[in-house]
């Protein structure tokens, strides 16, 4: 399927599967696109949805740094990514304060385009207004017939991508952030996959009654992946 990219990023080993391009492209709603407006605003979403999960693991890659001083290593592969240190053992805290620096960097990002999208449009009330229509709706592609307005597409993406990578990996399901943070500050292995499974099966049932479908499969493959986590958890 291809070359992988390789490249570093303030110090950190960074590699790119070139599966996230095409579940990007997917998702960007490539599947649909009838013309060349649709592929430019297609891409506009795939370069937006790399930038803000490339800055979610680098929050995770530079907080785990700064506790264990070492090179971690990044990859981004479909829509996710993964962050790794091998060899180092964080303690419970530092582990937890490393998997909310993801978010954190994600969130800050989005909050930072809606500032340039303010700075943008000369207008901080409409640009606001923007970043909120964005979030749950598409900008007409007519408007991308004039390149003026691509500046401002891109970032509204931005905005949108970044808040809704946010609030999806704060879901309290393993091994979601926010399943890790509660894997974090749990004691019971089992009971904290005992809730990943009920909340990742209870969200599969309102994304299927949603017909929000990929986000429904999302949840069914974690719920067999906490189903069987927690048969296999000893404690």
């Amino acid at each position: 399927m291809g070359k992988m990219i390789r490249f570093s990023l303030f110090g950190v080993s960074v590699s790119i599967h070139p599966s996230l391009w095409l579940a990007l492209a997917v998702l960007g709603g490539v599947l649909s696109s009838t013309g060349m407006q649709d592929l430019l605003s297609v891409s506009l979403f795939v370069v937006a949805g790399f930038v803000c999960l490339l800055s979610h693991e680098m929050g995770h890659a530079l907080v785990g740094r700064y506790f264990a001083g070492n090179c971690p290593e990044v990859h981004l592969a479909w829509l996710g990514g993964d962050c790794s240190h091998e060899g180092v053992n964080f303690t419970r805290i530092q582990g937890v304060l490393m998997t909310v620096a993801g978010p954190a960097a994600s969130l800050l990002l989005g909050v930072l385009s809606a500032g340039v999208l303010c700075v943008y449009v000369g207008d901080i009330p409409f640009g606001l207004y923007l970043s909120r229509y964005f979030l749950f709706n598409v900008i007409p592609g007519e408007a991308l017939f004039d390149f003026a307005y691509m500046p401002m597409v891109f970032f509204c993406n931005m905005v949108a991508v970044s808040f809704w990578w946010t609030v999806l990996n704060l879901l309290p399901v393993f091994p979601l952030d926010g399943g890790q943070i509660m894997n974090g500050l749990m004691r019971s292995p089992r009971l904290m996959h005992s809730v990943s499974l009920y909340i990742a099966v209870t969200l599969c049932i309102v994304f299927s009654v949603l017909a929000l479908w990929i986000a429904c499969l999302f949840m069914l493959v974690l719920s067999i992946l906490n189903w069987r986590f927690r048969q296999q958890a000893p404690y």
